[in-house]
């Protein structure tokens, strides 16, 4: 009971010390309160309480001795104290009589496990497993295997781990003990995260709070375990929201340094090199006083790592852009590199030593330390010790083998081997990445391929070989969109989502000062988190037939483009290049700085803002400084490419530059344009927009325009026998009915976009936001969209190369083209735009031949010319 029921068994020995007299019940009930107290992480009272039930032990026999002085030695362990508490084991085993000792074996095993004493506590946890066999103990069986499966998890033994926690979860559910059962559930989770199986990982994990939860005992190891899941994922602010709880809540000095070395790997990952190894030297000092050399191992590295990251920020993976190196002399950061090398070489020696799973990491450190320091050999022989793990493991560790490989390739200046083993390790996150069912997971992973794709890019522009450059840009562009799209198909979902609607309609309609928004702002943050959850458990269902492996085939392309330009944007740090395909002709041009480009394209969406609000704005002035920053000194150059607008031109832009108002460079006056995240999305779109037969004509419009329903009143006779939804009939459901299947539709709402959490951007109809979610239940997504709301088409970056936003997941859904707002519009000045969309779309011209149109005729009209150039035209 003090595992399973802690309260209850803390209440019934608190009544037995008060009233009994007899010693054996005396020493149970102290032992008792020790255990609840022990993981309650209330040392002192534990110890007191475990040296009570000892005392009262000592006057019954050897054998309550040694089952007391085991219990003891776990509390002094957690307390800190692990010479003391080794040496009551050692006292332990020499009072325990052999049937007893299947469980002293399994609480020293557990204790040597944290010990990072791998090999002993293995030993330790056979011996309890078999000998609680054999004796018939079926819950401490199920304990020591449990305890076992940590081991095998620890030495990189997935499968036997697996194989432990399910049959330990069997065993202990079948005598009751209901909390180390959902410890085994815990330790499946952490099998499937080790495993590389994420989806599978944090459906677990959901389970696994719900029945600590239900239970009211949550396992201090849930914050590091989950954590590391959710980090995994990318999800940093949720792992460090996580673990700063479990870090309140921890009072064990054991649980809290673990707990501090988490949020150090946290910082890290956020690019807080300061925090990072501040949080990594509190941790480790924190080990050495608990005498765990293997966990002050893993703290040296945090703070190695920090310590290198601080010099080269750039290598950050998520990142949007790059920090500035600090500023020391060269005599100071030669010294800084020598003492960073002697650290990582102490210990990586210390690592080998004891078969740490985590060398291949310190050997990369060490190799990158030595390259800052000169040290080419060193280097060479770190790097190629990291690279042997790249054939073996799961996927992430196989690409981090590969990162080593390519970094190594890039020092002996060998192209040949860098390219190889960079496409080796994007290869390994794609496998990663695969079973991915969720747009915003599938983004965040392409953190993990970051570095490899940057070493290729940077490799490219260094040969001077466009080919290669364009082949790289592309290879790690957008491609959460390129999965196959996997419906959910979950009632309680769908529910959730209905419910989130409704809030935020109740929300939305109250005032400022009304009492109630709080619980309802909880109320909608409890259902976006519930509905995130639901979709991390989505697993991709596989091809959709495009037939588009990883990276470019550049002969389809070119046939594919026929007398298109494309101009692929690729930023190498902050250096933004641009290629240029035209007639199969490959170009690499120059451009400038990529930060001063995404300032500019900011102000830029500034201007066109005041101008939709009727301020006077020089659009000349800001659609020069733009083209400027964007194009450099090419614009003539490619003025000429595009032959003054008799040839279609394809942009694709890298994330941070997704929602530039293309539309209002000069380049592009009288040009049909459109906007792609990829090229790889764009033929996508482009074969749909083949296979696709033409379905029905759906206009919507929501409540709240200015104009009413004017904008949808002027197109009805442009489609004759369009389905119309006026604003109090377009009802989420109502509109999805008229979506589902259109070869044309078309929503005039006003559109919220969530920077925070671009999939919940949403288009307010009449009972509620119309968010992606919604649009996931559609059978068939329309094959070409519009959205003439305002911010419909915003976009958050999420790393250097992917953008999620409504634009984008409607893209990733199947649709072939849509035209949105990249910022807030005039409803008036839309209906002129729109109107000349629609006279080219009725006609069976494309979106981005109406946008061409619309922005030809607003010539001359500033608020017009506004209103048009703020929308692009995406997708085929």
């Amino acid at each position: 009971m003090a595992i399973s029921q802690p309260t209850v068994a803390l209440a019934t020995a608190t009544g037995i010390i008060a009233t009994d007299t007899d010693a054996r019940r005396l020493s149970i009930a102290h032992q008792a309160a020790a255990i609840v107290q022990r993981d309650r992480g209330r040392m002192d009272a534990a110890l007191s309480h475990g040296l009570q039930a000892l005392r009262f032990a000592r006057r019954i026999d050897p054998e309550r001795q040694g089952d007391v002085l085991a219990t003891l030695a776990v509390v002094l362990f957690f307390a800190g104290r692990t010479a003391q508490a080794l040496a009551r084991f050692e006292e332990a085993v020499r009072l325990t009589p052999a049937a007893q000792l299947p469980r002293l074996f399994h609480r020293r095993g557990l204790v040597l496990w944290n010990l990072s004493r791998y090999t002993d506590a293995l030993d330790d946890l056979s011996r309890a497993v078999d000998g609680s066999h054999r004796l018939g103990d079926i819950l401490w069986e199920g304990r020591a295997l449990n305890g076992r499966c940590t081991v095998h998890l620890s030495l990189g033994d997935v499968d036997a781990a697996q194989a432990d926690a399910a049959r330990a979860g069997e065993l202990l559910t079948s005598v009751g003990q209901d909390y180390e059962a959902a410890q085994a559930l815990h330790n499946q989770a952490v099998s499937a995260h080790q495993r590389g199986d994420l989806p599978q990982s944090l459906a677990l994990w959901d389970r696994v709070t719900e029945r600590y939860e239900a239970l009211g005992n949550v396992s201090p190891e849930l914050y590091i375990d989950h954590g590391h899941a959710l980090l995994t994922a990318g999800l940093i602010d949720e792992a460090q929201r996580l673990c700063e709880a479990g870090l309140e809540k921890e009072r064990s000095p054991v649980r809290r340094a673990e707990l501090l070395l988490f949020l150090a790997q946290v910082a890290l990952t956020r690019g807080d090199s300061e925090s990072a190894e501040s949080r990594a030297d509190a941790a480790a000092r924190l080990f050495r006083s608990q005498l765990r050399p293997g966990w002050v191992d893993r703290a040296r590295l945090l703070r190695l790592r920090a310590q290198h990251l601080a010099d080269h920020p750039e290598l950050q993976p998520w990142s949007l852009e790059d920090r500035d190196r600090p500023e020391r002399s060269r005599r100071a950061q030669a010294a800084r590199n020598a003492r960073l090398l002697r650290d990582a070489h102490e210990l990586v020696e210390s690592m080998r030593a004891s078969h740490a799973l985590e060398l291949p990491v310190a050997l990369v450190l060490q190799g990158r330390i030595a390259n800052d320091s000169g040290d080419a050999e060193l280097a060479r022989s770190s790097l190629a010790a990291a690279a042997l793990t790249r054939r073996s493991g799961p996927p992430l560790s196989r690409a981090a083998g590969w990162l080593a490989a390519a970094l190594l390739a890039s020092q002996d200046g060998d192209g040949r081997a860098l390219y190889s083993a960079c496409r080796r390790g994007l290869d390994a996150v794609d496998e990663h990445r695969a079973v991915l069912g969720d747009f915003e997971l599938r983004a965040l992973a392409s953190g993990h391929g970051i570095e490899l794709a940057r070493l290729a890019v940077s490799a490219a522009v260094r040969a001077g070989r466009p080919r290669e450059l364009w082949w790289w840009a592309e290879r790690w562009r957008a491609s959460a969109l390129n999965a196959a799209f996997t419906r959910p198909d979950d009632p309680v979902l769908r529910t959730e989502v209905a419910a989130l609607r409704d809030v935020t309609r109740r929300l939305d309609s109250l005032a400022d000062d009304d009492p109630t928004g709080s619980n309802l702002l909880a109320e909608r943050a409890r259902l976006e988190a519930s509905i995130r959850r639901a979709h991390r458990r989505l697993r991709a269902e596989g091809s959709e037939g495009f037939g588009l492996p990883p990276g470019l085939d550049l002969p389809t392309v070119m046939d594919e483009l026929g007398d298109a330009v494309l101009l692929t944007f690729v930023n190498d740090r902050d250096d933004l290049h641009l290629v240029t395909v035209r007639d199969g002709r490959v170009r690499h041009h120059r451009i400038g700085s990529s930060s001063a480009a995404e300032r500019e394209a900011d102000f830029a969406r500034f201007a066109l803002r005041r101008a939709a609000s009727g301020r006077l704005v020089d659009l000349t002035a800001t659609a020069a400084r733009l083209e400027s920053a964007l194009l450099g000194p090419h614009s003539s150059a490619l003025r000429g490419l595009v032959e003054g607008g008799d040839r279609p031109a394809v942009v694709v832009p890298p994330a941070g530059l997704l929602t530039a108002p293309w539309g209002l460079l000069p380049l592009f006056a009288g040009v049909n344009l459109t906007v792609s995240p990829s090229v790889t999305q764009w033929l996508k779109a482009r074969r749909a927009l083949r296979t696709r037969a033409n379905g029905h004509v759906a206009l919507v419009t929501g409540p709240g325009l200015s104009t009413r329903e004017a904008e949808v009143t002027r197109l009805s006779p442009v489609h004759r026998g369009a389905l119309v939804l006026p604003a109090e009939k377009a009802t989420v459901a109502a509109a999805l009915e008229a979506l589902d299947g259109a070869g044309l539709a078309h929503v005039a709402a006003h559109g919220t976009f969530r920077a925070d959490a671009p999939l919940f951007s949403s288009l307010q109809l009449a009972d509620g936001p119309l968010t992606v979610h919604d649009l996931e239940g559609l059978r068939h997504t329309p094959r070409s969209i519009i959205l003439s709301a305002c911010d419909s088409g915003g976009a958050a970056p999420i790393g250097p190369h992917e953008a999620l936003g409504l634009v984008s997941a409607l893209l990733g859904m199947g649709a072939s083209d849509v035209l949105a707002s990249v910022v807030p519009v005039n409803d008036h000045a839309t209906l002129s735009v729109m109107a000349d969309v629609h006279a080219v779309a009725g006609r069976g011209g494309t979106l981005s031949e109406g946008w061409l149109a619309a922005r030809t005729a607003a010539q001359g009209d500033l608020l017009r010319a506004a209103t048009a150039a703020s929308f692009t035209s995406w997708g085929a």
